[in-house]
């Protein structure tokens, strides 16, 4: 009597599923390389992105600065050409009746306002209304007793149309400066003597 034949599991199905498993472990590797290098790409392309926006930021940044800076320095000088422009001492329009009477001015000057005259404040006022009409003088500024020697003698009813007089401390006595739409005469002893000199270093 023959033995029983005993019949044994095939290996076949387990080798399958060993290289069914590694199929799937190399593709699962594979795939995180992929995604691993495409998020590198992309971290590094934000990156760059960044780095030409602050580029651009700080080239926009120092546009601006410069022209603040360009900006800053048009208004200085324009308010330099305006501070010049108000502090001459005569408009153009009278610059020549100026310097025709520089001399006769620094005559009178020395010879009555030095010595002290009682009527410096009057001389003071004449200086400083002595521009034509049509330079338009609103105020004349004075030393405080000029002014008060002035209304007392009762000079205010023979002053043109529209003229003011102040008192003004900052100024010495036989001192006065005439205000005007365009700027001001200054016509304080210490700058007529200054012109009259500046005229006499001329002529020599």
């Amino acid at each position: 009597m023959s033995s029983p034949t005993r019949f044994r599991p095939s290996p076949v199905g387990g080798v399958l599923e060993a290289q069914a498993d590694a199929g799937s472990e190399a593709a699962r590797a594979a795939g995180w390389a992929a995604g691993w290098a495409a998020g590198s790409r992309a971290a590094a392309e934000a990156a760059a992105g960044q780095r030409r926006t602050l580029d651009e930021v700080e080239r926009v940044a120092e546009l601006a600065r410069g022209a603040r800076a360009q900006a800053a320095l048009v208004v200085l000088r324009r308010a330099a050409e305006a501070i010049s422009a108000q502090v001459v001492p005569v408009v153009t329009e009278v610059t020549d009746l100026l310097d025709d009477g520089v001399v006769a001015l620094a005559e009178a000057v020395l010879g009555r306002e030095l010595a002290g005259s009682d009527d410096g404040a009057r001389l003071a006022l004449a200086r400083a209304l002595s521009l034509p009409a049509e330079v338009g003088v609103h105020t004349v500024r004075l030393h405080p007793l000029d002014l008060t020697v002035l209304l007392e003698a009762g000079v205010l009813a023979d002053l043109p149309v529209g003229v003011e007089l102040v008192a003004d401390r900052t100024l010495s006595p036989g001192d006065a400066v005439a205000q005007f739409p365009d700027g001001f005469l200054d016509a304080r002893i210490s700058a007529a003597v200054a012109r009259a000199r500046r005229a006499l270093e001329e002529l020599r």
